[in-house]
């Protein structure tokens, strides 16, 4: 398939690799930094075009994975951009962003005949490079068979959601957890520093018993070898936790609302991987 690719980021450069490894053709324009662009000139079948609607004149599929809601509205909301589609192309958005952004893009392009794919992901970089991602599709349903071996070529779990923006729902619900579990993973983490404790055996037991969790088992050890760069940042997880924030009106949530304040009062560290957190405190 002819892919128009948009985010070349930590998450879409490795996402749009592992699709030119499956033979599907990709291109794009640059938006913001040509950095990773630059690891792609080596691939056969990408193009960097001058311009995005270039990218997308005659692209089967587009694919964004952009930073946050003002972003994904801005990039993709652009009547120029959506003139320069091609008959039957599909657009997917895999970025992290609210529900309802989403589902206005897909009312934008209904009134076009444009199908919008809403398909945000969990794995992080490990499992983007890896192509071992799960993707939380949802959306028109005919469109998300068509761009099916997109998918696969990026992850390994695909879920099928329901209509636009249940993907976002579900997505935003899940690094609730993951921001909540971090938390609690540093805290485990400072306590067990001040009772000298042997680290390694702490995570062998924990990974064997019943208060492990994928956040501790991913950020533990980086916590211990103080490993703070790539990967997923605080400040990215603190907008995901956000989002799910706006989910819950009626609902309380003192756990993520406190972790959320955390969040807010670890910012120095925005930049860092989220294992991060286990800095908060730390003076």
């Amino acid at each position: 398939m002819k892919v128009a690719f948009f985010g070349m980021g930590a998450m879409g450069l490795p996402m749009a690799m592992n699709l030119l490894r499956a033979g599907h053709e990709v291109r794009t324009a640059v938006h913001r930094s040509a950095k990773f662009v630059e690891q792609l000139k080596g691939f056969d079948g990408f193009r960097l075009c001058g311009e995005k609607g270039e990218a997308v004149r005659d692209a089967d599929a587009v694919i964004t994975i952009l930073p946050g809601d003002a972003e994904v509205a801005g990039f993709l909301m652009d009547d120029a951009f959506a003139g320069a589609l091609a008959p039957g192309a599909v657009i997917i958005d895999m970025s992290s962003c609210k529900t309802q952004t989403i589902q206005q893009v897909e009312l934008y392009y209904e009134q076009r005949g444009v199908p919008v794919v809403d398909a945000p992901v969990s794995g992080g970089t490990a499992g983007a490079e890896k192509g071992t991602l799960t993707i939380f599709a949802s959306g028109d349903q005919s469109a998300q068979e068509k761009v099916r071996p997109l998918f696969e070529a990026m992850g390994k779990t695909i879920f099928q959601l329901g209509g636009c923006g249940m993907g976002k729902t579900f997505k935003n619900l899940n690094n609730l957890l993951l921001a909540v579990n971090t938390a609690a993973t540093g805290e485990v983490f400072r306590i067990a520093q001040a009772q000298g404790l042997d680290m390694d055996r702490l995570y062998d037991v924990i990974c064997a018993s019943t208060g492990t969790s994928s956040a501790f088992e991913r950020r533990w050890k980086k916590m211990q070898e103080q490993q703070f760069g790539g990967g997923f940042k605080l400040s990215l997880s603190r907008k995901d936790l956000k989002n799910a924030l706006s989910l819950a009106e009626g609902v309380p949530t003192p756990l993520a609302a406190l972790t959320y304040e955390l969040m807010l009062a670890n910012s120095a560290y925005d930049d860092q991987e989220l294992a991060a957190m286990c800095k908060l405190f730390e003076k």
